[in-house]
């Protein structure tokens, strides 16, 4: 005798989802997965195999996964860093102007990313689950960012630097975001300037994120010409004088 199939015998066993049930299981599966795509897979001795270094020499380098992954991390600061300040250099012996300084200072920062796109992710992607990078990874990220306030010091010492005044008076939370930095790294720019400036730091790693990424192609033909535009922009935002 044969069986004939009604809905649930024709999707499959019983208790099995169907139609839109199936798709809607199958996708909430597919999303519990990508928090795996950013699971960093260092094991040592599988590493060590593939470089020709004895496990033993390997574990005396680097005792865990996670001191292996610091010094990747601290040599990526390092590398974005010396990018910047370089940029800064060329532009300070060719005699360019503060904007310019500004501008080629982001420039670094975008040829690098470019450059090492698996690098830039590691330290401006999504963080890797379970990891605590030490102190000194942050003071290497912090160059790039003295390698732009180097720009606003200058501009403020020499008078030229506009604060935008007018700006309207931060929120609580604005004040809240602003304190730590005023009192720290940023400690005698006016709060407009503060308050520029992270969003200026922000805009600059979204739009090289975006490019590194690959999220570019559709919106600019040339995407280094549409950079230097939005890098020297914000420049002018920041309030370095133009010229």
């Amino acid at each position: 005798m044969g069986v004939t199939e009604g809905p649930d015998t024709a999707a499959g066993s019983a208790g099995s989802p169907i139609g839109e049930d199936a798709r809607g299981a199958l996708r909430r599966a597919a999303l519990g997965r990508l928090p795996e795509r950013r699971r960093v897979a260092l094991g040592l001795d599988g590493l060590a195999q593939e470089a020709g270094v004895e496990q033993g020499l390997a574990h005396e380098e680097f005792p865990g996964e996670w001191d292996l992954l610091s010094d990747l991390v601290l040599g990526a600061y390092n590398a974005m860093s010396d990018a910047a300040e370089a940029g800064a250099e060329r532009a300070r012996a060719e005699g360019v102007g503060l904007l310019g300084r500004w501008t080629a200072i982001c420039l670094g920062v975008r040829r690098w990313a470019l450059d090492h796109p698996d690098e830039y992710t590691l330290i401006w992607g999504s963080p890797v689950p379970g990891y605590v990078a030490p102190p000194e990874t942050m003071v290497a990220g912090a160059r790039t960012v003295l390698a732009l306030l180097g720009t606003l010091r200058e501009a403020q010492e020499a008078g030229v630097l506009d604060t935008y005044a007018g700006d309207p008076e931060p929120s609580e939370g604005m004040r809240r975001n602003i304190a730590p930095l005023a009192e720290g790294l940023l400690s005698g720019l006016p709060d407009q300037t503060i308050a520029r400036l992270l969003t200026a730091w922000t805009q600059l790693h979204g739009m090289v994120g975006f490019e590194v990424n690959g999220h570019i192609a559709g919106v600019a033909a040339d995407p280094e010409a549409f950079f230097a535009h939005t890098a020297e922009s914000m420049g002018v935002f920041m309030g370095l004088p133009r010229g």
